[in-house]
């Protein structure tokens, strides 16, 4: 089923607030809401750095997605590209850009204006500028074509001209004389890239219909925010004319939850000379570790770009959030006078003893973090007990990693274009003495990654994995470099990875080939898991890959119970995806799974403090599950189950 999102029109702190009360999946901060909120009524006054501030005002109060709209397209480029590096500096998600060069009065205009449309080729030179100077923001292009009276077949030719420039959705709003063609361009440009309208104008609007096309935002603005500011206001003007509380205390309700959402979002530094608010931004998705510090000084640390690569999730990034901001959206509901006070967090999973339900999820090139890598990242698990599993595409051989994680050790796998290159790994891993294979099934490409695409990132030129020094591997490389000399590791990896050619087939050869459990790495759909089991998959593990191959698949802890439910007790289910602090490890487990994969806080430990660093992350998590147990009333793992999710109908 498509996605539909809905956006509320939002100018402070205050409404970001009421909006995120109301259920809004996303914040538009349009230039008429912000323009009004200062007074001003030409939007074009506002300039970049007062809109920057009141993004920052927005950002302190939410983690909301918060799109802005600073009718860039009527200024230059350069305007274009400053913008586009001061509003994501302070925390917006995306930055829209228009090609309407004429100044608008009123955008609820039912006719057609005469508006002038900047050349669709230098808009999406434009375009292009600010993808290549952003870091992370996501560039949303919209078209007036409409509202202009231009017509679908010239919005739909525009929008395709500037996903080509590299927008990462696209954007169309049509008012009362244009409506009936807001829905024809819908269906043809939805299905190339996620959408963004704004038919707020529009009588009875179904924005379901927009929806079953493709992933679709529907931005409600300016009626949302004038009739607030309206209702306000004349609350306001009653009391003061008529002094008498009376008259207007059925309304003071809604006024009084304003000041109380402004007390609630109120910034403690002091304002800058703007006189607009900038507190400091709430932490990132990337930035949610376990321990905070250590995101700081990874990125001290680490390469722009090195960073970029780990932190960074598929298309706008919105899967990667989503993966935690589902873990957090999940209660608990503790049982009391149990006794606690012995409590116990060991485990065990396909017959390796676990001082906790823990492991550290496969990923690669570690070495981009610290130079001891996985060996220091195994050696950290392996001190407290916990799993390690090593990435096909690991900075260390698997020999080396063993050594620091005897017993304790998984080897992951991907089935390469050529298998007899896994086949050599696994062996490897086999004799290594790893304990079980991890193969990972849900990458039949590579997902999207604007971050690496913008830095220009190419992984494996900069970080060759071990992999590369594969018996296997070097032969092939040998015979592929008959055909062509220049052919480099890199390359060939290229070569290998991914195939979207791997089926059930090669899972069951497989199967066949090695002795060690298997473990079949992400999986969301229960049939999947099912045939997966049948197939002789011994565990299955719940995954997104950590929200860095779409931004459109389903949270990890929504697909959880579904999973778990069609296994039964065929063999356990493993997590990742989203894991951020000890309760949300007990929420997975309370929602069926066996243990809990953790990712990219394992990174940031490792990139601040090496293997001590690690440690830290680690044992924080093992600490603060240990914790939620207590308060939980479950003195061991196996107390953890479905009856302390949420508020249910309890007999």
């Amino acid at each position: 089923m498509n996605e539909l999102r809905i956006g509320i029109g939002v100018h402070s702190p205050i409404t970001a607030l009421l909006a995120e009360e109301a259920g809004a999946d996303v914040l538009w901060l349009g230039s008429l809401e912000m323009s009004a909120s200062r007074g001003v009524p030409d939007r074009e006054v506002l300039e970049v750095t007062e809109v920057a501030a009141i993004v920052r005002s927005v950002r302190a109060v939410t983690s909301l997605p918060i799109y802005v709209d600073a009718d860039t397209g009527r200024g230059s480029d350069e305007v274009a590209v400053l913008a586009t590096k001061l509003y994501e500096e302070a925390g917006a998600t995306a930055i829209c850009v228009e090609d309407n060069v004429f100044p608008k009065r009123n955008s609820l205009d039912d006719r057609f204006s005469g508006r002038e449309l900047l050349g669709a080729e230098a808009f999406a030179e434009r375009i292009s500028a600010m993808v290549a100077a952003r870091r992370s923001i996501q560039v949303i292009a919209r078209t007036e074509a409409l509202v202009a009276g231009h017509g679908a077949d010239v919005a739909v030719r525009r929008l395709r001209r500037y996903a080509a420039a590299g927008a990462d959705a696209l954007f169309a709003q049509a008012n009362r004389a244009s409506a009936d063609q807001l829905l024809p361009v819908v269906e043809r440009i939805a299905p190339l890239r996620p959408m963004v309208l704004a038919p707020t104008v529009l009588p009875g609007v179904d924005a379901e219909a927009f929806a079953a096309h493709g992933p679709v935002t529907v931005i409600f603005a300016n009626v949302v925010i004038r009739n607030l500011v309206a209702q306000t206001s004349r609350v306001l003007r009653d009391l003061m004319a008529s002094r008498r509380l009376e008259n207007v205390l059925p309304d003071l309700a809604g006024v009084e939850r304003l000041f109380e959402l402004a007390e609630h979002g109120h910034a403690t530094d002091p304002p800058p000379a703007t006189g607009v608010p900038v507190p400091e931004p709430r932490p990132r998705v990337e930035e949610r570790a376990t321990r905070p510090s250590d995101v700081e000084t990874a990125r001290v640390r680490m390469t722009e770009a090195a960073f970029d690569y780990c932190a960074g999730g598929a298309g706008d990034e919105s899967g990667m959030r989503r993966n935690v901001e589902r873990l957090d959206a999940l209660t608990l509901t503790p049982r009391v006078l149990r006794d606690v006070s012995a409590r116990s967090t060991l485990t065990e999973l396909l017959g390796t003893p676990l001082s906790a339900p823990l492991l550290v999820t496969p990923m690669g090139l570690q070495a981009l973090c610290h130079p001891r890598a996985e060996v220091a990242t195994a050696a950290a698990a392996h001190s407290l007990g916990l799993g390690f599993t090593l990435s096909m595409f690991s900075s260390r051989p698997v020999e080396e990693v063993a050594e620091a994680a005897p017993d304790r050790l998984w080897q992951q796998v991907y089935l390469l274009r050529e298998r007899e290159v896994s086949w050599s790994l696994v062996g490897r891993a086999e004799q290594a003495g790893a304990r079980a294979v991890v193969c990972t099934v849900d990458v039949p490409l590579v997902g999207r990654r604007s971050r690496d695409a913008r830095n220009g990132f190419r992984r494996f030129d900069t970080a060759p994995p071990a992999i590369v020094q594969d018996p296997c591997f070097v032969d092939l490389l040998a015979h592929r470099r008959r055909r062509d000399p220049s052919l480099t590791p890199a390359g060939l990896v290229a070569e290998l990875f991914p195939d979207p050619a791997v089926s059930w087939a090669d899972l069951a050869e497989l199967r066949s080939r090695t002795r060690l459990p298997l473990v079949v790495k992400g999986v969301l759909h229960p049939q999947d898991a099912r045939r997966a089991v049948d197939a002789g998959a011994d565990a299955i593990q719940v995954s997104t890959h950590g929200g860095r191959q779409s931004d459109r698949h389903v949270a990890a802890a929504d697909a959880l119970p579904a999973v778990v439910a069609a296994v039964g007790d065929r063999v356990p289910v493993l997590f990742d995806s989203g894991v951020r602090t000890g309760a949300h490890v007990a929420t997975v487990l309370a929602l069926g799974a066996r243990a809990v994969l953790v990712g990219r806080p394992v990174l940031w430990g490792l990139a601040a403090r090496g293997q001590e660093g690690v440690e830290g992350v680690l044992r924080s998590l093992t600490e603060e599950l240990d914790h939620t147990m207590a308060l939980l009333g479950a003195p061991a793992v196996d107390g953890l189950d479905r009856e302390l999710i949420g508020v249910r109908e309890w007999a």
